[in-house]
């Protein structure tokens, strides 16, 4: 699809004249340095991936001649001028890290780790790195609530299942889930089709069951709620385990009781949200990135913009890792004494069916 283009700038431009008029007479700015352009891609407009990193971008822009930061509040990294920049659909904010249109961006584990893995099975190379694990994007399986119930995957036959667009991580996730659950294909109408149209397809009733993944759809999930629909619950069981084996950068996820009116605690699967860089990014430029949006006043600020999607806690932003850590996020991660593993690739590259 091709990519919409909204850059962040007026966020930007606000951000530096505030910046410019905090400088006071007896703090002497810095000579002016050429700036080191940084451009942060996303999801849509409305999207946490988009919401992330136009935060990031706010927070790490500190753009020439300013003055020393000061240490008991949020400061951005010398030099850089950062802008956050929308994309339709991951595979084309892939595309465009790859081919170099930006530098970093916001998105799924998922892509990024099957991009990695392709590279290492003989493909050209991805030449992907980490700066961070961000946030995790869960999973909602919506049922509508009717007797008899449905509290299982098994229980889908007969029923008509609406989830996302060939190629989408939500689709992937549903052919992983109707697998390892032995939903047979020939009992269940499944519709693949944009959010809008997946959404009204509940709405309407031409579908009773909907998968979605991502925060980007939490508030039509509680109007689904209201609506008389649910959420299903994935419980500990072998069949769990076969999804995660197959899907290997998910993992257990939870929505807590009280996160939707009347629904309970919530055993889900979610897909880490990385900050990754495209190909030869700086690596003295990575551990300065990483470091700044890892520093406590950074982090209050970045919770502020980011509102109700809670970052990953600071000892597992470089864990289970869907691509090489940067080196200069390595330095930083192994001075935090955080711990640091990548996800196995497996053993051969492919989705089947």
């Amino acid at each position: 699809m091709a990519r919409t283009v909204r850059i962040a700038v007026g966020v930007c431009l606000a951000m530096w004249a505030s910046l410019l008029a905090a400088a006071t007479v007896d703090a002497a700015p810095r000579p002016a340095q050429d700036p080191i352009q940084l451009t942060i891609g996303g999801g849509l407009a409305e999207s946490a991936a988009f919401r992330w990193s136009s935060a990031l971008a706010e927070i790490v822009s500190r753009p020439p001649g300013l003055p020393d930061c000061d240490p008991t509040a949020a400061c951005g990294v010398p030099n850089v001028v950062a802008g956050a920049q929308t994309y339709d659909d991951s595979a084309s904010l892939l595309k465009a890290l790859l081919d170099g249109r930006i530098a970093t961006a916001v998105m799924p584990a998922n892509p990024v780790f099957g991009a990695h893995c392709a590279a290492q099975a003989g493909t050209p190379a991805a030449s992907l790195s980490i700066l961070k694990v961000l946030y995790r994007q869960p999973l909602y399986i919506v049922v509508r609530s009717v007797i008899p119930a449905v509290v299982r995957p098994r229980d889908w036959a007969g029923k008509t299942l609406v989830t996302g667009v060939t190629g989408t991580d939500s689709e992937l996730l549903t052919d992983a889930l109707l697998d390892a659950y032995g939903v047979s294909r020939t009992r269940l109408k499944v519709l693949r089709l944009p959010p809008a149209q997946a959404l009204a397809a509940l709405r309407g009733g031409a579908a009773s069951i909907g998968i979605f993944l991502g925060h980007v759809y939490d508030r039509s999930i509680s109007g689904l709620i209201d609506q008389g629909f649910t959420l299903m619950s994935l419980p500990d069981s072998p069949e769990r385990a076969n999804v995660l084996n197959r899907l290997p950068v998910f993992e257990v996820g939870a929505i807590p009781a009280g996160t939707y009116a009347g629904v309970p605690a919530t055993s889900t699967l979610a897909q880490p949200m990385v900050w990754v860089a495209g190909p030869a990014f700086d690596n003295r430029l990575a551990g300065k990135l990483v470091a700044d949006v890892s520093e406590p006043h950074n982090m209050s600020r970045l919770a502020e913009l980011v509102g109700q999607i809670p970052a990953v806690p600071e000892g597992l932003a470089f864990a289970r890792l869907p691509a090489p850590l940067a080196e200069g996020a390595a330095e930083f991660a192994a001075k935090q004494r955080a711990p640091i593993d990548i996800v196995a690739c497996p053993p051969t590259v492919g989705r089947s069916r």
